[in-house]
């Protein structure tokens, strides 16, 4: 006995039982129902045939970014609000990061993390987020202090960059964040 031929392209039509397999090669009611359904179906086959880009920054659509921030803990630099801190009201910094830069961030946090309260883990993230190479962190001798050296170039990131080395560096060390060529400071 030869296999009935099915409707085509029925993907819910492979999963019933096979007395409505039978029938709906012969049954319109049922075809029609089945077209609904799949029709039904569609927007969410496509939310589960790209699921494997949500936790992915470098393709998440740019909706989800602060989703994922918070999942690595960047929460505190990219959403603005009292979570933020102190003067955290007078610029929006979720705006004031690129989502470019927000991805980089979210794709570097392991490592990040991993260096944080170090010279290279706070340099690293100050380029990061600002997209700027260049900072220096010097360490004052006989004091928990340091001293940022931030390029000219984003001299004008100043209050996202007083965020991150408060947010980043140990919390027994105080801090200052200068902008090179400014204070007398040439280096």
């Amino acid at each position: 006995m030869a296999e009935p031929v099915r409707p085509s392209g029925s993907k819910l039509l492979k999963v019933l039982p096979e007395v409505f397999q039978v029938a709906a090669d012969t049954s319109s009611p049922l075809q029609a129902l089945l077209a609904v359904a799949e029709d039904m179906h569609e927007p969410v086959r496509q939310v589960l045939d790209r699921i494997h880009t949500v936790p992915d920054p470098g393709r998440a659509p740019s909706s989800l970014i602060p989703f994922l921030s918070r999942w690595v803990d960047l929460d505190w630099l990219t959403l603005p609000g009292p979570a933020a801190g102190a003067g955290s009201g007078s610029i929006p910094v979720a705006s004031a990061i690129p989502i470019s830069r927000q991805r980089d961030l979210i794709a570097a946090a392991a490592q990040l993390s991993a260096r944080r309260g170090t010279v290279d883990g706070l340099t690293r993230f100050l380029h990061l987020a600002t997209g700027v190479p260049g900072f220096d962190v010097e360490s004052v001798p006989g004091a928990f202090h340091i001293r940022v050296l931030v390029p000219a170039e984003a001299g004008g990131q100043l209050e996202l960059i007083r965020r991150i080395v408060k947010g980043m560096k140990p919390a027994h060390v105080t801090d200052e964040v200068q902008v090179r060529g400014m204070n007398g400071d040439d280096a």
